[in-house]
This record gives structure tokens, C-alpha cells and sequence, in this order.
């Protein structure tokens, strides 16, 4: 009997082993090029150094005080809220909208599905030097369609006024990703069962009820993670300010990300650039955690 249970295990101790010599490398690969970077970004945001040299020069908290106190690190505080709020709750509602339409079965929804999915294959890059031409100010298709219409008064510097910058930014950005949102909405509403459509119409519910108390409360999943993509989306934005407008006019339409970029590579200031990607690292956490919490909840009221 000592000798069977022996035997069991020293074969669960080499299962063990074994276990762990397959997870080995890509927990070296884990800890190489995620756990180092982060680490290091975080050593780097208490110093005060220009990248190139080999001298640091220790500064504690400064990089940190003299961020939040900095306006320029304010406004993309502002941005940031604003193309997650408008982006994401615009994006869904016309997700939402054009998916149930295509459900409908309507005559070459497949050809529309794909042409509502086709920008969201393009590079934001090239998405925005598109829209650059578009709403440049002496030859761009947009003031040049306005004045063939003779609308010269809605006529404006697109990209080159603070008021309307952002606004430009916020639309091709919803431009572009909206294909996205309708294919998720699409996908899970190919997921809910048609006898819930059934009872419903049998009991005298229209389409607009038919919507409001089934398909929308059946796709509250995708609809919180829509919203979680949408605000690690917004935290990250950098290709299409950057190549529309380079966090300008004055600011006006500066990001975490374009401002990390100038303070880096234009002012050469690693520690305050460190410090900014500690900030969004710190912000995309919370945002991790929260979708945590909602994935498990709605995985309870599952369950229950």
C-alpha cells in the first residue's frame, strides 16, 4: 500500500514538473517583454533623464507633481474623456441600429455588412490622411462641396480651428469603428433564441417593445464590452490625432499618447514621458478591474 501511494506521488511530482517546463517559456516571454517593460517605465518615471545619456538624476515624485499640474496634461485628460464618452455611446447606439436592420434579412444586407466593415480594416493612418484631404481648408471636399452648394457660411478651418478639431477627430473615429460595433451587436443577436420573438408577438408585442424588452437587455454583454474596448480605445488614441492635427491647434486636441510621443522624442524628457505611460497604465487597470467585476457579475446572474 506505502509503496502504490509512494508511487502515486513521486508521479503527480513529475506531472508537476512537467507542468511547469511547458508553461516556462511563455512565462519567460511574459516576464522578458511585459513584466520587464512595465518595471523598467516605472524606475524611469522617478528620474529625470534625457534617453541618450548614461547619467540619471534622481527626482522622486517631480515628474508626477509637475504632470498633474501641467494644463497641456489636463486637456488630454478632457480629450480622453471626451472621444471615450462620445465615441463609444455614438459608435453603439449605431451599431445597434444598423445590426437590427441587417437581422431583417433586407435585400443585399450582406453586400452592406461588409461596406459598414470595410473601414475598420484601413489603418488608422491612412484613415486619417484620407480625412485630412477632406477637411483641409482652401482645397479640401468638404468646403469645396459647401461652396458648390453655395453653404458658404458653414465653411470652416477644419482641423486648424480648436473649435472644431476635436470634432473632426470624434467623427473619424466613429467613421471608422462603427463597422465594428454592428458586427459584434450582429453576431449576438444571431445568438438569441427566436421563441423569445415568438411568445412575444403571440402576446400582442410591436417591434419597438419587441426590441426594448428582449434584444436589448439579451445583448447587455456586448454592450459592456463595447464600452470597456471603447475606453481602452480612447486611451491609447494616437494615429489619427497625430496625422490629423499633431495634438493641435495649440493643444486643443492632444491625447496621452501624442503628448507622451512630444515629451519623448520632441523634448527628449523620458522621466515625465515614463510618468504619462504610468498614468495610462494605472487608468487601464481600473478599467480591467471594472470589466472584471461586470464579467463576473453577469456571470452570477447566469448562473442564478
Amino acid at each position: 500500500m506505502c509503496f502504490w501511494k509512494g508511487n502515486l506521488m513521486s508521479r503527480s511530482k513529475k506531472e508537476s514538473r512537467m507542468g511547469y517546463l511547458f508553461i516556462a517559456p511563455v512565462a519567460i516571454l511574459f516576464a522578458v517583454f511585459i513584466v520587464y517593460p512595465i518595471v523598467y517605465n516605472v524606475a524611469i518615471s522617478f528620474y529625470e533623464w534625457n534617453g541618450i545619456e548614461v547619467n540619471r538624476t534622481f527626482c522622486g515624485i517631480q515628474n508626477y507633481v509637475r504632470l498633474f499640474h501641467d494644463p497641456i496634461m489636463m486637456r488630454s485628460m478632457i480629450n480622453f474623456v471626451l472621444i471615450a464618452v462620445f465615441t463609444t455611446l455614438i459608435q453603439a447606439f449605431l451599431g445597434i441600429i444598423f445590426a437590427s436592420f441587417f437581422i431583417r434579412k433586407i435585400p443585399f444586407s450582406k453586400a452592406y455588412r461588409i461596406l459598414f466593415y470595410l473601414p475598420v480594416i484601413a489603418t488608422p493612418t491612412i484613415v486619417g490622411d484620407l480625412f485630412s484631404k477632406i477637411f483641409e481648408t482652401n482645397r479640401g471636399n468638404l468646403n469645396v462641396f459647401l461652396h458648390a452648394i453655395h453653404m458658404d457660411f458653414l465653411c470652416q478651418q477644419w482641423l486648424a480651428s480648436s473649435k472644431t478639431a476635436m470634432l473632426c477627430i470624434i467623427f473619424v473615429n466613429i467613421w471608422q469603428w462603427t463597422g465594428y460595433s454592428m458586427l459584434m451587436y450582429y453576431a449576438n443577436m444571431l445568438t438569441i433564441p427566436q421563441d423569445l420573438y415568438e411568445s412575444a408577438e403571440l402576446d400582442g408585442a410591436n417591434s419597438v417593445q419587441r426590441f426594448l424588452h428582449i434584444t436589448f437587455p439579451m445583448l447587455r454583454r456586448t454592450h459592456s464590452t463595447l464600452v470597456i474596448l471603447g475606453v481602452l480605445g480612447a486611451l491609447k488614441c494616437f494615429d489619427l490625432p497625430y496625422v490629423l492635427t499633431r495634438g493641435g491647434p495649440a493643444h486643443a486636441t492632444e491625447t496621452f499618447s501624442t503628448y507622451l510621443y512630444t515629451q519623448s522624442f520632441n523634448h527628449f524628457r523620458q522621466g515625465m514621458a515614463s510618468a504619462i505611460a504610468v498614468v495610462m497604465l494605472i487608468i487601464a487597470l481600473i478599467v480591467t478591474f471594472i470589466q472584471l467585476r461586470i464579467y463576473i457579475r453577469q456571470d452570477k446572474e447566469a448562473q442564478g
